[in-house]
């Protein structure tokens, strides 16, 4: 997406986020104006105590009152800062989490609403960053955004005090701190587009260090350890010069701050003899003016350092918004209709895809499936077979030709009821770190316990399960980490009995397991797909040799199709794999 204006960010942020909790604001926004108040009442309570101990000015206390009431309003002015503030903070934060909960969470119905071919696009490390980094760093400058608004309150307070006061050196003051303006302003800028290169930075070395605890394995068997720290140690290098150049810029905000008040109360000195000595202005009516001019150096640094603040932040933001924003190229076209109960007779009618280069991954394939048989797909790596059995749920969308299921064009149907239609059961079993009854209940949610321990039974599962130390309710662990290979697949076998879909897709469902693993996963398979249409992708000719129809794929096309004994006797391609793994 396209840089954003600060001032479209932030319209943005208070439009679809903030304005939901607008009440606790509105109240801390009324504790603003309570904590300024006392702010500048310090100045002119000061003003006041120092009319009285010198005896100047016109209408100057008694110095029994000042003794007597001087210290309780001193102390109650304290009480009701720190009160203020309490409450300022409070109301804040409870604002500012709410509205995050609230970006976290659209931010993953988006990714979850993404199309396969657009979540694959990009590295995984970039769509946690977004949730970590990049929340941790808007969060701060919602933080410093509520900051903000009190010091700018703050600020203009002491201004109408000092105004009050004197408003030749007020004016001084304001010439100074406006000068000061245009620097922050370029720091800011600055900081704008480093941040966002700093969370890009934090999303790739989220992936580098997923990938090397995901791979510790292959790591160490080929003791390739200094190759992944020479790979960290460059990407936290780039990381540190970013970070520095951040750092660097934003260490500049205070000195510049500090030297503009530094000047002003320099030159202030120098005017204010001469303004006392014409009588234009009293020693009083000076302390006054100093107290609040000091008063006023917390909330200008406050100012000083939000622009720094607010800029990362946005740029954080903005990251959001490129996934709030994105939208699916796969989505039900209009007017699209639930796809009608059937059988699950499957027709592929001259379908052409490719991932964006010249080559197509699959190339006019024509191919009838009839309602409750098996099909298998064979064929060496990159001939196409799991692309055409992606095709099917609409994990990609065809670049012409057309998909069939009972006779319904499947881009005239809902994504919905098209999915609802198909299993899935790939190589590698896709667990959560949820207990097993829920890994299970995934295939059909809303299950009662009975159905799901009648599916594990099913996928020759339920005896392992009651072995577990809570039997269904025993956590798996991420990605089922505490199960073995054979165990896994059979949860995953589980979940498909559980769905009960007319339509099973088994992709390389048994090329990772064990001999025993496979014979029981062989046996559960048999059982799940009776009278279901079955498509099924492995390299193994034993595991399809049964099936109904055998499609044999090459670069993209189908060069040959039959049952087992037709394709040997054939003497084709199939029969030259054939004579080569069924010895």
């Amino acid at each position: 997406m396209a840089d954003q204006s600060t001032v479209s960010l932030a319209r943005r942020l208070w439009r679809d986020y903030l304005v939901r909790y607008w009440p606790r604001l509105a109240l801390a926004l009324a504790g603003m104006a309570v904590y300024s108040g006392a702010n500048a009442a310090i100045a002119f309570g000061v003003e006041w105590v120092f009319a009285g101990l010198s005896g100047a000015g016109d209408d100057p206390a008694p110095l029994g009152r000042v003794a007597s009431f001087g210290p309780l309003a001193i102390v109650g002015l304290g009480l009701v800062y720190a009160g203020a503030l309490y409450a300022i903070s409070r109301l804040n934060a409870g604002a500012a989490l709410s509205a995050l909960r609230d970006i976290q969470n659209d931010m993953f119905d988006k990714m979850t609403a993404l199309d396969f071919a657009q979540l694959r696009g990009e590295v995984s490390g970039q769509f946690m960053a977004r949730f970590t980094n990049d929340i941790t760093v808007l969060r701060e400058t919602l933080n410093r955004l509520a900051n903000g608004v009190r010091d700018a309150l703050t600020f203009a307070g002491l201004c109408i005090a000092m105004l009050w006061f004197d408003a030749i050196l007020f004016a001084i003051v304001i010439v100074i701190y406006a000068i000061v303006g245009v620097f922050v302003a370029r720091i800011g800028k600055m900081l704008r587009g480093a941040s966002r290169k700093a969370q890009e930075q934090a999303g790739d070395l989220t992936a580098l260090i997923g990938e090397s605890v995901s791979g510790a394995r292959m790591v160490k068997t080929y003791q390739i350890e200094p190759l992944e720290r020479a790979r960290a140690s460059d990407a936290f290098d780039e990381r540190m010069v970013v970070l520095k150049k951040m750092a660097y810029a934003r260490a500049l905000n205070e000195p510049v701050i500090f030297i503009a008040g530094s000047a002003a109360v320099a030159v202030i000195i120098g005017v204010v003899a001469w303004r006392i000595s014409s009588g234009a202005t009293t020693f009083s009516e000076f302390t006054g003016f100093m107290t609040a001019l000091l008063l006023l150096s917390q909330p200008a640094r406050g100012l000083g350092t939000l622009n720094a603040v607010m800029q990362e932040g946005f740029g954080a933001f903005e990251r959001m918004l490129s996934l709030i924003d994105a939208q699916p190229t796969i989505k039900n076209a209009e007017g699209a209709f639930d796809l009608p109960p059937g059988p699950g007779a499957i027709r592929f009618d001259n379908v052409s895809f490719s991932y964006g280069d010249a080559s197509k991954a699959v190339e006019g394939v024509t191919l009838d499936i009839s309602a409750g048989q098996m099909v298998a797909l064979v064929g060496a790596s990159g001939a196409g077979k799991s692309t055409l059995m992606n095709l099917l749920p609409r994990l990609y969308e065809p670049a012409s030709g057309r998909i069939f299921i009972d006779g319904e064009d499947i881009t005239q149907v809902t994504l919905r009821s098209l999915r609802a239609r198909m299993a899935l059961v790939s190589q590698e079993a896709v667990l959560f770190n949820m207990s097993a009854l829920e890994n299970i209940a995934f295939g059909r949610p809303g299950a009662s316990r009975a159905e799901i321990i009648q599916a594990a039974e099913n996928a020759a599962a339920n005896d392992f399960i009651a072995q577990l130390p809570n039997a269904y309710d025993t956590v798996l662990g991420e990605g089922g980490a505490t199960l073995s290979g054979g165990q896994r697949q059979r949860i995953a076998l589980a979940r498909a009995f559980l769905k009960d879909a007319p339509i099973l897709l088994l992709d390389e469902a048994t090329s990772a397991l064990d001999a025993e693993s496979e014979a029981k996963i062989q046996d559960a398979l048999k059982r799940l797909t009776a009278g279901r249409t079955t498509l099924v992708i492995a390299h193994r000719l034993s595991t399809v040799k049964d099936a109904d129809m055998i499609v044999v794929m090459d670069n993209g096309r189908i060069i040959e199709t039959g049952t087992h004994d037709e394709l040997v006797e054939n003497g084709g391609a199939y029969a030259r794999q054939a004579a080569l793994q069924l010895v």
